[in-house]
């Protein structure tokens, strides 16, 4: 195969074709329309001929050229862009796809208009001109293995045809047999620049805003692999291509592309204003108009040639009788014009819906699982879902994230992504899809939260495994936790995700709404199950501020261990004994204290075991921890200092503020050991405790500064008597004292 040309010196138009059609190689071929060739080529009634030949006129862009009869109108598909066409194919290339489309890229949806000598490489010259404005990132190398296995498992081959070499074996042992619906032709991708197909990878949509090329959310890596895949060994190389065009032929080329037609489906450049596409005749012509033209078996003159076979051109004249004579054909009601926008979008490639489309069996061999616990879900594990009644079911926000922002995939345990297909497209059928699915009988849940029975609480025990619970998690994850059992959707962004009402009809009738679910009835007959779909509904709402129910909660998984570390764990919480501001330190050496940074005071010492974690860092209410340990002691309540050498108060006296304290935080040493800072009048004091490997008790150490005569140290070890405090020149006094 011939698959490239360099040219250097300027060539005479019939040498220049006769080069750039040895490019064309390929087959002639009709035009594929996924839909068209599932569901409509051999359609024998002739309402399904009608919509095979309507999906035609919508997928080939006949509206661009042509009007429709009567009042109702097909929007046409969004332009193709060329702004940077030049940069993606060399002038070969391009000169010999547009000289013949169906030769050189079998399937194309592009017509063959009939050339003059010499048009081709005009069209090529001026479409060479346009490139990206700037130097664009490089990308990065691609490896041809991780290509293979990308392509193979995130999606691609739901469109595009597998590798014969990578098809799976059956659970017999044999190779799955190809696909029976004709793949989408990906040979145009050989021919690409490589950087450019790097890039249009990443974002398709920014070249074919139409969306029939989604974006698979493909990292630039995953892109580079995916690129170095398409264009592998034995693929036709892209060397470069130098063309000494002249002003003259690149002028003729722009004249070209705007008076050819190629503006009808296509735009050059932001700046440039897209002219009017050619008025061709209305598609409602007198009988036997729908044998000329466009429609003829070899079309003649000015009319564009789409390579249309038999069965093409006749369902497409039985969407042109059908517009005769229905004047509702195109104001279909809802649930079809959902399934024209499925079939035009290919959505059916992946799901069914009302018992049509889904994965087809040779291709659902490529559709893996990423956690092997999947395989208990049967199709469910690792096929896209059915989207028989996704109108009623997902919130505009989640819809969002689904067809054009990203970020919507709840199914973690499928290797396949879903894709994006930009917001122009498939925003406005959201509003048709949500009649399309509703209910004749409205499902009623209240979710105000005002109720006395709405409290989280009672949802998070129905979540579990304990105390009555139903168990929810046995297959369902919550906040990054896998379930206990299968893996199935995780219920983080379930609020998010799905209507109230969708949540309570699944919850209540689960075979019902999805047939063929694992999910079991577990609130079917229960007298309170309204009341516990709102249970659940709430704790779901405020999951991020409970706790995880129980069975996802495992004893001890949130306790602080600071044995198993070179320095102290500094902790705050609420802790009992220490109050709602204490920070607890815990000391490798297994001896424990807390201070209480409202009443600024030390207030506990503890061996042995630590804290749990749990309620300070999962729970909105904080319910105050308790230490683990043993040797639990409450210290001496009074305050350190004093300006009488009086016994302390019995019971402690005044503390913190009410007794002149002002805490100023703390500081941490080089051995992580924390030092509290708190003033009274004119001191200002750093209070340290650490354990003391001498005694085996606690050290404590006071740093006094301010000076000042009359003041006491009151210590809180046993037996401590109030000493007076002495201050150096410097006015700063050093205090100890140790305790068992």
């Amino acid at each position: 195969m011939q698959t490239s040309c360099f040219v250097t010196r300027p060539v005479r138009s019939g040498w220049w074709l006769g080069c750039v059609l040895a490019l064309a190689t390929g087959a002639e071929a009709a035009p594929i329309v996924p839909g068209f060739e599932r569901f409509h080529r051999r359609a024998a009634d002739v309402p399904a001929q009608a919509e095979g030949g309507l999906l035609l006129m919508r997928e080939l862009n006949c509206v661009a050229c042509h009007r429709l009869p009567g009042e109702a109108q097909v929007e046409a598909r969004p332009r193709l862009s060329l702004a940077e066409v030049g940069s993606r194919l060399n002038p070969a290339a391009l000169a010999a796809l547009v000289a013949d489309p169906s030769s050189f890229k079998p399937g194309t949806l592009m017509p063959r208009t009939a050339l003059a000598p010499g048009q081709a490489e005009a069209l090529a010259a001026y479409l060479s001109t346009l490139t990206a404005a700037e130097q664009p990132a490089p990308v990065p190398p691609g490896s041809i293995a991780s290509g293979r296995a990308l392509y193979h498992t995130v999606g691609c081959v739901a469109c595009h045809a597998p590798e014969e070499s990578a098809r799976p074996a059956t659970a017999a042992g044999l190779a799955a047999p190809p696909p029976a619906s004709p793949s989408v032709p990906l040979e145009l991708a050989r021919y690409y620049d490589r950087a450019s197909l790097v890039r249009f990878l990443q974002d398709p949509l920014h070249t074919r805003p139409a969306g029939r090329m989604p974006s698979s959310h493909l990292s630039a890596q995953e892109a580079a692999d995916v690129a170095a895949y398409l264009q592998r060994a034995g693929a036709p190389v892209n060397r470069p291509v130098t063309v000494a065009s002249s002003p003259a032929t690149i002028a003729e080329g722009r004249r070209l592309v705007s008076t050819l037609g190629c503006l009808a489906c296509h735009t050059t450049d932001a700046a440039t204003p897209v002219p009017p596409a050619p008025a061709g005749p209305a598609l409602d012509a007198a009988p036997g108009g729908a044998e000329r033209g466009c429609l003829a078996s070899s079309p003649t003159g000015r009319a564009p040639d789409f390579r249309l076979d038999a069965d093409q051109r006749r369902a497409l004249r039985t969407a042109l009788e059908r517009l005769r004579t229905d004047a509702d054909f195109l104001r279909p009601e809802p649930r079809l014009e959902v399934a024209r926008f499925m079939a035009g979008l290919n959505c059916y490639a992946c799901h069914a819906r009302d018992g049509r489309g889904g994965v087809e069996p040779a291709r659902a061999a490529y559709f893996e699982v990423t956690d092997s616990g999947a395989h208990s879900l049967g199709d469910m594990g690792n096929l896209p879902p059915a989207l028989d009644h996704p109108g009623r079911k997902l919130t505009r926000s989640w819809w969002q994230k689904l067809l054009w922002e990203g970020g919507g995939e709840v199914r973690p345990y499928q290797a396949a992504r879903m894709p994006a297909f930009g917001r122009a497209v498939s925003e406005p059928v959201l509003a048709v899809w949500e009649k399309a699915d509703q209910r004749a009988e409205p499902v009623a849940i209240d979710i105000s939260g005002r109720q006395l029975h709405q409290r989280a609480h009672y949802g998070r025990a129905l979540m579990g495994t304990q105390d009555g619970g139903l168990g929810c998690i046995t297959c369902h994850g919550l906040r990054d936790r896998k379930s206990i059992g299968m893996p199935v959707v995780p219920l983080d962004h379930t609020v998010e995700r799905l209507r109230p009402e969708y949540f309570k009809e699944l919850l209540l009738n689960p075979q019902a709404v999805q047939p063929g679910t694992l999910m079991p009835p577990m609130l079917m007959g229960r007298p309170k199950a309204d009341q516990e779909v709102e249970q659940l509904w709430t704790y779901l709402r405020e999951i991020d501020q409970q706790l995880l129910p129980f069975g996802l909660l495992q004893s001890g998984e949130y306790e602080l261990r600071p044995e198993t570390g070179p320095r102290p764990i500094v902790f705050r919480t609420f802790l009992d004994g220490a109050g709602l501001q204490a920070v607890a330190v815990g000391s490798p050496s297994g001896r424990h204290a807390a201070f209480d940074a409202l009443d600024v005071r030390w207030a506990l010492t503890w061996r042995g075991r630590f804290l749990d974690a749990l309620t300070t860092w999962e729970e909105r209410a904080m319910t105050p921890a308790r230490p683990l340990g043993e040797a639990v002691t409450t210290l001496p309540g009074w305050m350190p200092f004093a300006r009488t050498l009086g016994p302390a108060p019995a019971d402690g006296g005044p503390t913190g503020a009410a007794a002149g304290y002002r805490y100023r935080g703390f500081t941490l040493g080089p051995d992580g050991v924390p030092t509290f800072h708190y003033d009274i009048e004119t001191l200002r004091v750093e209070d340290t405790l650490r354990p003391d490997d001498r005694s085996g008790g606690y050290r404590r150490t006071l740093v006094v500064r301010g000076g000042g005569a009359g003041w006491y140290f009151r210590g809180i070890a046993p037996q401590a008597s109030p000493r007076p405090v002495t201050f150096d020149a410097a006015g700063e006094a050093t205090l100890e004292e140790t305790w068992p």
